[in-house]
């Protein structure tokens, strides 16, 4: 019987691997499904968003993990984006453009390096102003496993 614990050690540890990973690409998926749809014409142009109720169910303790692509080079950070995929960073001159999460952290940290992963926790607000097609930003936010 003791044969089987190797094995059972590992399903665990892989169940919760998986389900770590799946988490992640669900938060991401949650960002991705905000529909934006373009209105008017030149002079009267507006971003209509929809906004579907699982997201707007998860705002309030929104919990995401990503790569940090720094604002602005200083000792302490406070702003910062967060992608889903450092290939696919639209502001690193890759061909590739994934989501990007703006982040304001309630108390600034000491500066990182571009792409280093880290978990955030906060409030999503979601932006209905029809003038930008920005539609989210993390605020209140803090490094899990960190500052808070």
């Amino acid at each position: 019987m003791s044969r089987w614990k190797p094995l059972a050690l590992l399903s665990i540890l892989t169940l919760g691997i998986t389900t770590e990973v799946n988490a992640d690409e669900a938060a991401w998926a949650l960002l991705t499904s905000v529909e934006i749809v373009e209105e008017g014409d030149d002079a009267n142009w507006r971003a209509v968003k929809t906004f579907p109720d699982p997201l707007r169910a998860a705002a309030e303790d929104f919990t995401i993990t990503g790569y940090v692509v720094p604002v602005l080079a200083e000792p302490y950070i406070q702003t910062f984006m967060l992608v889903s995929d450092p290939a696919d960073c639209p502001f690193c001159g890759s061909n590739g453009y994934g989501p990007v999460l703006e982040v304001h952290l309630k108390r600034p940290i000491g500066d990182l390096v571009e792409f280093t992963e880290m978990t955030v926790r906060g409030q999503l607000e979601l932006i209905e102003d029809p003038e930008t097609y920005q539609a989210f930003r993390l605020i209140e936010a803090y490094p899990m496993g960190g500052e808070g």
